[in-house]
Order: structure tokens, then C-alpha cells, then sequence
């Protein structure tokens, strides 16, 4: 009988491939978005301190900073507005996500 010695051999390190950046998406100020300029985090280029483009009055109506008021959530124009500004605000599409 002989002894053998079986070493193990050291397990292979498995090589770790780095996850490539994605590039911003662009801001999303084409004529045809329904609030040119509106992200997660800034309102659309037509809103002003007389009035808000989403709400149509003097109070700021954007998805992440407040939304509609009680008053006008029986507005159907008003609720479709608010609507078609969250779906603009898409998380998968914002770029300000990652700031």
C-alpha cells in the first residue's frame, strides 16, 4: 500500500464582471410629452408662480411634491392631467433618479 497525499486544489476565483454605467436617459423636453421639462424632481418649463401646468391654478400640483388639492380631485380634466404627469415621471425613465 502506498500513501498518497491528494492536496486539494485551491478553488478557481470566479471572475467578476464589472456592471457597465448606463448613460442618462435625456430630459424628456420634446414638444410631444405632455409637460415638457417635468421630472421627478422639477417642474415642467410651463409652470410658474402665477400658475401651476398640472393643477391650472396658483398652487404647485406636481405628483412628487404634493399633487392635486381635495377641491379639484372632482375635476376630471385636473385628475387626467395629474395622471398623464406621473406616467411622464416614469421611474424606469427618469434621469434624476440616480442623483
Amino acid at each position: 500500500m502506498t500513501d498518497e497525499v491528494i492536496f486539494d486544489a485551491k478553488p478557481k476565483k470566479k471572475s467578476v464582471k464589472k456592471a457597465k454605467p448606463r448613460a442618462a436617459a435625456p430630459r424628456d423636453n420634446r414638444p410631444s410629452a405632455p409637460f415638457p421639462g417635468l421630472t421627478r424632481t422639477a417642474c415642467a418649463a410651463a409652470c410658474n408662480e402665477k400658475a401651476c401646468a398640472i393643477s391650472g391654478k396658483p398652487y404647485c400640483a406636481h405628483p412628487t411634491k404634493g399633487g392635486l388639492q381635495a377641491d379639484d380631485m372632482g375635476d376630471p380634466a385636473a385628475k387626467k392631467r395629474i395622471m398623464d404627469a406621473r406616467d411622464q415621471i416614469d421611474v424606469r425613465l427618469d434621469p434624476d433618479r440616480f442623483k
